[in-house]
C-alpha cells in the first residue's frame, strides 16, 4: 500500500469540495423557485427530434475539431485518433478535477509517441482561442442585450486587437531564437525559474512550430471556426425549439454567458452552475424561470451525453483503461523540456 494514498485522496477531496457546496447551493436554489408543473409543460413542448439533431451537431463539432487537432499535431496522429482522443479527453472534463485537456495529451503522446508536454501545447492554445472566441460572443452581444449605444468604432477596435493577437503569435512561432533571446535579457538562464520557464516555453513553442507555416496555420483557424459554427448551431437550434421568439444574435450571449458560467467552481461535469447561468441569461430575454430551467437541463443534458457516447466508444476502439489513464495522469509532470517519449 502507498502511504502518500491517503494524502492524494484528502488532497482530491479538498480541491474539489468547495466546487460541490456551489453546485449543492445552486441545485437547491433552482428546485426551491421552480415551479415543476410549468417546467415538464416545457419539456413536453419539445419535439424528440431536437436531441437527435443536437447529439448530431456536437458529433460533427468533434469531428471539426479533430481535423484541426491533427494540423497541429503535424498529421502524425490519424482523424481517426485525434476525434477518439477528444471524445475521451471530453468525457474525462466530466469528472473530478475536470482533467480532460490534460488526460487528451497523455493519450495522444502515447499514441504518437510524443511527449505530452508538446501536446498539451497544442491544446492549450485551442482552449485559448476558445476562450476568445467565448469572450467575443458576450462582448458582441452585451450592448444588444442592455440596449446601451456602442459606436462602430468599437467593433473595429476588437477586431483589429484580435487580427493583431493572432499575428503577433504567428510572428512568434516564425521568430523563436529572437523570443528567447529578447526573454533571455530578463530571464537568467542559469538560474532555477528562468531554467524551468525557458524548458517550458521552448516545448510549448516546439508543439506548435507546425502553425508557423502560413497555410497550415490558415488551415487549423479555419477548422477552429468551422468547430464553432456547430456548436453554435447546436445552441441556436436548441433555443428554437424552447424559444422560438428570441432573436438569432440571443444565441451568442447565452452560450457566452454559460460558458463563463461553467468555469466555476463546481461538482463534476458543471451541475447546477451551468444552469444557472444559463436562467439568469435567459431572464434577461423575459424568460420565466421554469421554461428557463427546462432549456437549460435539456441542453446540459446532450452536451453531457454525447462526450459519454462518443467517449466510452474512444476508449474501446482505442483499447484505453481508465485505470491506466489516471495512473498516467498522475505520474506526468506537463513541464521541462520536450523530448520524443517514443512510446506507442
Amino acid at each position: 500500500m502507498n502511504l502518500n494514498e491517503p494524502k492524494k485522496e484528502r488532497s482530491v477531496l479538498w480541491e474539489t469540495a468547495p466546487g460541490i457546496v456551489i453546485s449543492v447551493v445552486l441545485v437547491v436554489f433552482l428546485v426551491w423557485i421552480v415551479d415543476w408543473e410549468s417546467l415538464v409543460r416545457a419539456f413536453a413542448a419539445v419535439p424528440p427530434s431536437l436531441a437527435a439533431a443536437l447529439f448530431a451537431l456536437q458529433t460533427i463539432a468533434f469531428m471539426l475539431r479533430a481535423a484541426a487537432w491533427r494540423i497541429a499535431l503535424d498529421m502524425r496522429p490519424s482523424w481517426a485518433q485525434c476525434f477518439w482522443t477528444i471524445s475521451e479527453g471530453y468525457l474525462l472534463n466530466l469528472m473530478p478535477l475536470r482533467l480532460g485537456e490534460v488526460g487528451r495529451a497523455v493519450i495522444m503522446g502515447g499514441l504518437i509517441g510524443r511527449n505530452p508536454v508538446s501536446v498539451f501545447s497544442t491544446i492549450v492554445l485551442e482552449r485559448l482561442f476558445d476562450l476568445l472566441v467565448t469572450a467575443v460572443f458576450l462582448i458582441v452581444s452585451v450592448p444588444l442585450v442592455s440596449g446601451a449605444a456602442i459606436s462602430p468604432v468599437f467593433y473595429l477596435v476588437l477586431v483589429g486587437l484580435i487580427a493583431g493577437g493572432l499575428v503577433l503569435l504567428f510572428a512568434l512561432l516564425r521568430n523563436q531564437a529572437r523570443f528567447f533571446a529578447w526573454l533571455g535579457r530578463f530571464l537568467k538562464p542559469e538560474s532555477k525559474v528562468g531554467r524551468a520557464l525557458t524548458g517550458i516555453l521552448r516545448s510549448v513553442f516546439r508543439g506548435l512550430e507546425v502553425l508557423a507555416e502560413p497555410r497550415k496555420f490558415f488551415a487549423w483557424l479555419f477548422w477552429i471556426l468551422a468547430t464553432w459554427v456547430f456548436w453554435f448551431g447546436s445552441m441556436y437550434a436548441a433555443l428554437m425549439g424552447f424559444f422560438p421568439e428570441l432573436p438569432v444574435w440571443s444565441t451568442f450571449f447565452i452560450q457566452g454567458f454559460s460558458a463563463f458560467g461553467g468555469a466555476i467552481p463546481s461538482a463534476p461535469a458543471g451541475i447546477g452552475v451551468i444552469e444557472g447561468a444559463t436562467v439568469f441569461a435567459l431572464g434577461l430575454f423575459d424568460i420565466e424561470t421554469s421554461p428557463a430551467l427546462a432549456f437549460a437541463l435539456f441542453n446540459h443534458s446532450i452536451a453531457i451525453l454525447t462526450p459519454i457516447v462518443l467517449g466510452l466508444i474512444g476508449f474501446i476502439v482505442q483499447g484505453q483503461r481508465f485505470s491506466l489513464i489516471f495512473r498516467r495522469l498522475r505520474e506526468t509532470r506537463l513541464s521541462g523540456e520536450e523530448e520524443d517519449s517514443g512510446e506507442q
